[in-house]
This record gives C-alpha cells, sequence and structure tokens, in this order.
C-alpha cells in the first residue's frame, strides 16, 4: 500500500456512469488500504466535447492530487483515464494502492494529458 497520502476525485457524471459502477468499488477497496487516502466523487471533471456527447460511456476519469497528511497539495494532480474496461479498472486501482502516486508506473494508455489544448 502507498504511504503518500492523496485526494482522488472519480467523475460520476452520466457520460462516465456506466464505467465508474465498475471502478468505484475497486477505488473505495484501493483507497482504503492507504492510510492518509481520500476518495471524492464528483461531477464531470474535463467539461470536455466527449464528456458531454448524449448517450455515450466516454469512460471514466480520475484526478489524483497529491498531498501532506494536512490535506494540501503537494506537486501536480495526476489525470488517469479514459477507463475504459475491466482492465483498466483494476489498473488503474492497483496504481493508486501500491504505485506510491509515481506516475511512470500508471499504464501509458492510462496516462490523462494535463496540458490544455490550444
Amino acid at each position: 500500500m502507498t504511504d503518500q497520502p492523496f485526494n482522488a476525485a472519480v467523475c460520476r457524471s452520466g457520460a462516465c456512469a456506466g464505467t465508474t459502477n465498475r471502478l468505484l468499488p475497486l477505488l473505495r477497496a484501493a483507497t482504503r488500504r492507504c492510510p492518509h487516502g481520500v476518495l471524492i466523487s464528483v461531477g464531470c471533471l474535463l467539461h470536455a466535447p466527449r464528456c458531454q456527447a448524449p448517450g455515450r460511456d466516454s469512460g471514466a476519469y480520475l484526478l489524483v492530487q497529491p498531498c501532506g497528511a494536512d490535506r494540501r497539495p503537494r506537486g501536480t494532480a495526476i489525470g488517469i483515464g479514459p477507463v475504459l474496461t475491466d482492465a483498466d479498472a483494476d489498473a488503474a486501482a492497483e496504481w493508486l494502492a501500491y504505485a506510491n502516486l509515481d506516475v511512470a508506473l500508471l499504464a501509458p494508455r492510462l496516462r490523462l494529458s494535463m496540458t490544455p489544448d490550444r
């Protein structure tokens, strides 16, 4: 388990809901294994056109903010997604619980670029 404190926000908006149903129990279990982990369910994290398409499951997205034990942010937030499959959900939860928030250990397909499009 990771000893790095974090806040993890998972999108529960309509476009993400299908995948989130599989992902959320895994994230809850992963967060419980981390003494300083906090899991938060939120609305849309991206507000991207792909997330707004009606009837379309765009996959779930997470935003993980490393922080101190006092919950103050430390470092850059880590974007994860889209989580499209059960294998993606398993990989994201395992990374959260055991990779000590090392982005290099996150599956490349799950690394969400946090730089804005121009």
